[in-house]
């Protein structure tokens, strides 16, 4: 007997395989690719017939004989472990779902697929052609008009002056962000296939909505394609309500809705995790599951591994498209990862530093019984977390799941896993030297600093003469008395930071510090200077 809650999809429209997969979802939403055979053979287990009448029913599909015995190896290696068919005595089959490093977990079911079929029926209309070309119109006018005419500082003022036009703005754009799941799942309605169940869960750290939207695999490519783009299709009306409201009553902060909605729709197309950029790729090249194909690619492209098998399973075009994307995509999530490394140590002395300023803030608003003013600081307290417990989340799943597989994959092996622990014990000294207390790696990030890539390194990595933090000239120099001793790490000395004026001559390299004074703006006050190559302000 198939297993409770199977649902056989078929064959995919537009397989970007050169022999397509026929799909299979389980009852805990996994979607499963099966060979035409392993298909057929689960097509005509129904309970009923026996090992020889399924091999019948099969040969005269498959135009192949199969034989009873060939029936029985199927089921039991193959779509038995998969959780496909019921186990001998009856019982529904334990599996191992897959734990992707991002997949949203804890996931809550809002609504059934039987609810999601009642509450999308009527959104189903916005997709007619000529509906959609006028949103696209309206939509396009007005972001237009927001950001390059009226502006966002007016709205910026008015909802951080007023906080309980903040906490709106905060509403609704959580109320967006459910919509755009609509739009998913009014898309799969409009396509006449049947939408699942719509909910929300935790992505990393970060709560997130979902819609199951698996039946879209019945569609062809274009209708797959809808329903990858109704989310942001949703968000564009979304922009349309918000305007409109706008204009009725004169609240700038509202505006502020229309560029979050924009943020998200440039944050959704984003291919590199799975949000609506990487189904929009995976559908157009036919390929279900991009990630599952970097492993592939990556061996492919090692001299003399072009021809194999699990690379060439996929059409050329498909599969230029996905080893461009591969290409792209796996130093991104590196330089991502290394970033994040080496970044932490800032991130954690910026968080803790407006966690505090927050704090207190919260307090006073707390004192004077201002009760929008405290729901603020709350979010912002949350906002400020968030992010740095996702990045410790993330790294912490990285370092479990990557020593998990390397013990694993070293099994029986002695020399690799000696080559492993002399990887794993270079990568604790970089992390050492990475994250090791000094006096500036875990201060705030200030606002004079550019924030570049370069920076997240140490200043001594890349550098040359001159001041680093706070610095303004673009070549500075340093002058000091040649009776005066060069100040050090354990001895810094206050210095001044003269500003030349636009168009006034400059001092020449080498001259006494007054003389310098007489050609320079007003002198600014800066951190203690230190000689070239050292580290740290003292």
């Amino acid at each position: 007997m198939p297993a409770d809650g199977l649902v056989l999809l078929g064959e995919q429209p537009g397989s970007g395989y050169r022999t397509p997969p026929a799909l299979v979802r389980r009852a805990d939403g996994q979607t499963v690719q099966l060979t035409r055979l392993l298909y057929l053979v689960l097509e005509a287990v129904d309970g009923t017939r026996g090992p020889a009448e399924v091999a019948e029913v099969v040969s005269t599909a498959y135009g192949r004989r199969v034989a009873a015995d060939d029936v029985r190896v199927l089921i039991e290696t193959k779509l038995r472990p998969l959780g496909l068919i019921r186990a001998t005595d009856g019982s529904d089959p334990e599996v191992t779902k897959p734990n992707p490093l991002l997949a949203l977990r804890f996931r809550w079911v809002v609504s059934d697929p039987a609810v999601t079929r009642r509450l999308t029926a009527p959104f189903a209309a916005l997709f007619t052609p000529l509906v959609v070309a006028a949103v696209l119109v309206a939509f396009t006018i007005i972001s237009g008009w927001v950001l390059l005419t009226k502006g966002l500082a007016s709205a910026t003022h008015q909802a951080f002056d007023r906080p309980l036009l903040l906490l709106v703005v905060f509403a609704i754009t959580i109320f967006s962000a459910g919509f755009h799941e609509f739009g998913h799942a009014s898309a799969c309605r409009y396509g006449g296939v049947t939408p699942g169940a719509m909910g929300m869960g935790l992505y990393l750290v970060w709560p997130a909505f979902y819609t199951d939207v698996s039946d879209s695999y019945r569609l062809g490519r274009a209708g797959r394609l809808r329903v990858d783009l109704g989310g942001l299709y949703f968000n564009a009306i979304v922009v349309l309500a918000m305007f409109g409201v706008w204009a009725c009553t004169q609240w700038d902060a509202l505006l502020l809705i229309i560029a979050a909605q924009l943020l998200q729709m440039v944050r959704q197309l984003a291919p590199m995790v799975r949000f609506d950029g990487y189904h929009i790729l995976a559908d157009l090249t036919g390929v279900p599951d991009l990630y599952s194909r970097i492993g592939p690619t990556l061996r492919s492209l090692l001299p003399g591994h072009w021809d194999d098998p699990r690379a060439r399973e996929l059409r050329p075009w498909a599969r230029a498209v996905v080893t461009a994307w591969v290409l792209v995509i796996v130093p991104l999530l590196l330089v991502t990862l290394l970033l994040m490394v080496l970044a932490l140590p800032r991130v954690l002395g910026t968080a803790w530093a407006s966690l505090g300023a927050q704090s207190h803030a919260l307090t006073i608003d707390w004192a004077g019984g201002d009760v929008a003013g405290v729901a603020v600081r709350m979010l912002a307290l949350l906002a400020v977390a968030l992010p740095v417990f996702g990045s410790i989340y993330i790294l912490g799943r990285l370092v479990r799941r990557t020593t998990t597989s390397v013990w694993r994959a070293t099994r029986g092996h002695p020399g690799r896993r000696a080559v492993a622990a002399v990887l794993a014990g270079t990568l604790v000294a970089g992390l050492a030297w990475a994250w090791w207390p000094d006096a500036n790696r875990y201060r705030p990030v200030e606002r004079f600093e550019h924030g570049t890539i370069l920076d997240v390194f140490p200043a001594s990595s890349f550098g040359g003469p001159g001041l680093r933090d706070g610095q303004i000239a673009n070549a500075p120099h340093t002058v000091w008395a040649s009776t005066a001793e060069l100040p050090t790490r354990a001895h810094p000395q206050l210095a001044l930071v003269l500003v030349p004026k636009p168009g006034a001559p400059s001092a020449t390299n080498g001259a006494h510090p007054a003389a310098a004074g007489t050609t320079a703006g007003q002198p600014h006050v800066d951190l203690p200077v230190q000689p070239p190559g050292s580290r740290g302000s003292g």
